[in-house]
């Protein structure tokens, strides 16, 4: 009864125009955003098959990284999702050289299709397990992200890299820098002078500035670099 009454619920939250979809709709939907992303297969539905109501446009994005199977939103009121195989769809996307038993770790790729030129938005990157090929290669952090610039044109699904942007650089070759390293908790800072530039995230050289030795250091913020593990 009570199940019957929340049905009944979001029912009454939907546009008097929204009707019951069939998998016709939903194949159309999904044959569509499979062009778009210059994708091939084709999706595993039956056109008899029912979907409930939705008055917005049906969303589709590559499940899990890849176009073995896509996720169909519908974001409107009572909204519902689906996941759906594709007959001949793309893996998710591996770099090259990683060995297929490697483990992956979360990283960004694209949500769509884009250009050269375009400057990231949160909307056009999603979370999704990638390989990792090489330290600070995959862009893991949003914040790292939005706002760049992309320097060539990517493909939906495909790993965003930090050669894909243009550079932020953090710290300028031959500026000053605080470098930081942590002792069993206790941090300490010392001033050095990078030898060469760095971006969020990357690893670089830099000098202590008073002991004049060259340290391997990771960029962690504006003029300021972490001593890297095990590393001098």
């Amino acid at each position: 009864m009570i199940r019957g009454g929340i049905a009944l619920f979001l029912a009454c939250l939907l546009p008097l125009n929204a009707v019951a979809l069939d998998g016709q709709v939903v194949q159309a939907r999904i044959a569509q955003a499979l062009s778009d992303a210059g994708q091939g297969g084709a999706p595993v539905v039956s056109a008899s098959r029912p979907y409930p109501p939705c008055a917005d446009p049906l969303e589709v994005a590559p499940h899990q990284g890849g176009w073995q199977a896509v996720q169909v939103t519908c974001a409107g009121p009572g909204g519902w999702s689906r996941v759906i195989r594709i007959e001949g769809g793309t893996a998710a996307p591996r770099l090259p050289g990683v060995p297929e038993d490697q483990p992956q770790r979360p990283a960004l790729v694209l949500a769509e299709s884009l250009p050269r030129g375009t400057v990231l938005e949160a909307g056009h990157l999603r979370e999704a397990p990638i390989g990792a090929r090489a330290r600070g290669d995959l862009v893991v952090s949003l914040d790292s992200a939005i706002g760049r610039r992309l320097k060539s044109n990517l493909g939906a699904g495909q790993p965003l890299l930090a050669r894909h942007l243009e550079h932020d650089w953090h710290v300028a070759e031959g500026g000053p820098v605080t470098i930081a390293t942590d002792l069993g908790g206790i941090r300490i800072e010392a001033a050095g002078v990078a030898l060469e530039p760095g971006q969020m995230g990357q690893d670089i050289r830099v000098i202590n500035a008073g002991s004049g030795e060259v340290v391997h250091v990771t960029v962690t913020g504006r003029n300021k670099v972490t001593v890297r593990p095990n590393i001098r």
